[in-house]
């Protein structure tokens, strides 16, 4: 097998070269993938022998794999389940993202499109969204260069704490946990150069800096990172999560995303000589994101967990404004350097799918250029404790109807896939508030 001193590997030819280049590389086995609406990869290992056949005919999955809850349960109710007798669709392999893995010998890694057995596409596909809003943005004539950071906690094999107290930024937290957090970055840089990590406000808890490139191959790096980190976890008898708040009273897990759009090699969220040090095009995009982020909030915030993130004092905005390096605001401009310049949305938890939040992000301040939609004034201070700032909605039924009545979203992100999407999460949501949880009963048994 070919040694690759740089990592990650991708595959960058044409797709008539794809087999040869995985022979050349010594892969064995071809993973094809896509990603559910719970941000959860699925698909199959595909010896190469057979991946080489498939491709001249197809590779059927039960389509009924889209209908998932986070636990597997098929959620009634979809264009992919009882609706056609629990049938099958067909992922075609995108090269574009096909990669090397590190913690799979002779392993490699191709995301799938998704349509029908006819080659219908399957319009209501998460990473189809994405790639449907990309489209839209280069059609206006900008590209868009994204980012993102994650937040995750270290747990031994039963997802309990590694670790005590509270070090941010601490180099001997870092240390003592240093062979773990080697045997996890190393897999994840099959999927994205990492740029920096230091060690949380959590006890056991990292954050990861990956390198911005293209939003699409942004979220596709971003998605399996996270899903190789988990991975990674298992073969060291360790766990990682990415969950929002895993932990009662302890600091959530974040996913900041940073966005900015370019043309002709031109960052064009800068402007040096304007207040602020941001174009009007930023501006107006700042102004479309915060304009829809409320019925866009159950798309940033997925699940029952994601809303116990949003506690004061604990890095996760929870005022519906923007500011400039200023981290309690939920959207924050970066503008140290003119190619650096930037806009980072700060409310999502780890547990975003990051598809769909990119996709919605993007799709979101590109209306408010469209309309020129100002963002209002820049905040200050710590909009924490500042009893006038506008909250973010933190009730996920709440979330759910206000997406459902959006026109502009079933617009801007597709009919069929707000459909399904809400099917999936509303199933969910109706499961978890009819459960009785061991805490309620032991508040309530006793004395009702």
């Amino acid at each position: 097998m070919t040694t690759e001193k740089q990592w990650p590997v991708r595959f960058t030819g044409d797709p008539s070269n794809a087999v040869p280049w995985l022979k050349d590389h010594g892969v064995e086995r071809v993973r094809l993938e896509w990603v559910d609406y719970n941000g959860i990869a699925r698909g199959k290992a595909f010896t190469l022998a057979q991946f080489e056949r498939g491709l001249g005919g197809s590779f059927a999955y039960c389509a009924t794999a889209l209908a998932f809850d986070t636990q597997a349960n098929v959620v009634p109710g979809t264009d992919f389940a009882e609706t056609i007798g629990y049938g099958d669709f067909v992922a075609v392999p995108d090269f574009s993202s096909m990669r090397l893995l590190k913690h799979e010998s002779a392993a490699a890694l191709v995301m799938g499109d998704l349509v029908w057995p006819d080659h219908r596409p399957i319009e209501a596909e998460p990473r189809r969204v994405l790639k449907r809003v990309v489209g839209e943005t280069k059609a206006l004539g900008f590209e868009a260069m994204a980012a993102a950071e994650f937040e995750f906690y270290l747990l031994d094999k039963d997802h309990r704490l590694v670790d005590s107290g509270t070090q941010a930024y601490s180099s001997q937290k870092r240390a003592q946990w240093l062979a773990e957090e080697y045997a996890l970055l190393d897999a994840a840089q099959a999927h994205a150069e990492i740029e920096a990590g230091h060690y949380e406000y959590g006890p056991g808890q990292y954050e990861i800096n990956i390198l911005y490139r293209d939003i699409l191959g942004a979220a596709d790096d971003s998605h399996l990172f996270r899903a190789t980190m988990k991975e990674a976890a298992l073969a060291i008898d360790r766990r990682v999560t990415f969950m929002a708040k895993p932990f009662d009273k302890k600091t959530g897990n974040s996913c900041h995303v940073h966005l900015s759009l370019w043309r002709d090699g031109v960052n064009l969220f800068a402007d040096r000589g304007a207040p602020m040090k941001i174009s009007e095009t930023c501006r107006h995009f700042i102004g479309g994101t915060l304009a829809h982020m409320k019925e866009l909030t159950a798309i940033y915030f997925p699940n029952a967990n994601s809303y116990r993130r949003l506690v004061p004092g604990l890095f996760a905005p929870i005022s519906l404004a923007w500011g400039v390096d200023n981290r309690t605001a939920s959207v924050r401009v970066i503008n140290e350097t003119a190619s650096g310049t930037r806009v980072e949305l700060r409310v999502c938890g780890g547990d975003a799918h990051v598809h769909l939040v990119f996709a919605a992000y993007l799709a979101a301040g590109l209306d408010g250029i469209r309309n020129r939609i100002e963002p209002g004034p820049v905040a200050t201070g710590d909009l924490d404790v500042d009893r006038k700032a506008e909250r973010l909605p933190d009730d996920w039924g709440r979330a759910l109807d206000a997406l459902e009545a959006s026109s502009w979203a079933k617009a801007a992100l597709g009919e069929a896939f707000i459909k399904n999407y809400l099917a999936v999460k509303r199933y969910e949501y109706d499961n978890w508030r009819r459960t009785v949880t061991d805490q309620e009963r032991d508040i309530y048994i006793e004395w009702l």
